[in-house]
């Protein structure tokens, strides 16, 4: 009995560790499927809006957002549970977490809202063909906007590499053991 009591201690010590990965799950839960999903699907919504940059900005913050972070926090719970001998470096996953889920948020601020709300209001006040054409795409304001995604998917990519390099890291560890 005292053992599984210990166990169960710890498997909830595992979860508040890396609870932050399960807090930003219910973060982008909030924001990306439910705000943005509910800014793009009502009936008059979809009208003017689908198939705009409104609807990427919905699926990376509700795909990657919450089943990325998911897929990440499981990842690590199960890799902390094998090796649970081995003493982990929490930095690097503290600077990746801060990373993705900052890399996300700009990506989807600063280049795909703008541009997708810009589309909407193109396509209420012309129509929809004119917010996906060339003539209006090319102008200066939205080069300026979507290079501006490229700030977001750095530091969004310069995460990703930190946590794999620390899985790697691990792995080698493991092996080593």
């Amino acid at each position: 009995m005292l053992t599984i009591y210990f166990y169960n201690l710890r498997i909830m010590l595992l979860i508040l560790e890396l609870s932050h990965f399960f807090v930003a799950v219910a973060f982008w839960n909030l924001v990306g499927a439910g705000l943005f999903g509910f800014m793009i699907n009502p009936p008059i919504a979809l009208y003017y809006m689908q198939g705009l940059n409104t609807t990427p900005v919905h699926a990376h913050a509700a795909l990657f957002g919450v089943y990325g972070m998911l897929g990440i926090g499981l990842m690590l719970f199960c890799l902390r549970s094998l090796s649970s001998d081995i003493t982990w470096n929490e930095n690097p996953l503290k600077i990746a977490f801060w990373s993705i889920n900052f890399g996300l948020f700009a990506m989807v601020t600063f280049s795909l809202l703008p541009v997708g709300l810009m589309q909407t209001w193109a396509s209420v006040e012309t129509g929809y063909w004119y917010a996906r054409s060339a003539e209006f795409l090319q102008t200066d304001t939205m080069q300026i906007l979507r290079w501006s995604r490229a700030f977001g998917d750095t530091i969004f990519a310069g995460g990703i590499i930190i946590l794999v390099w620390f899985v790697f890291k691990l792995a080698l560890q493991f092996k080593n053991k």
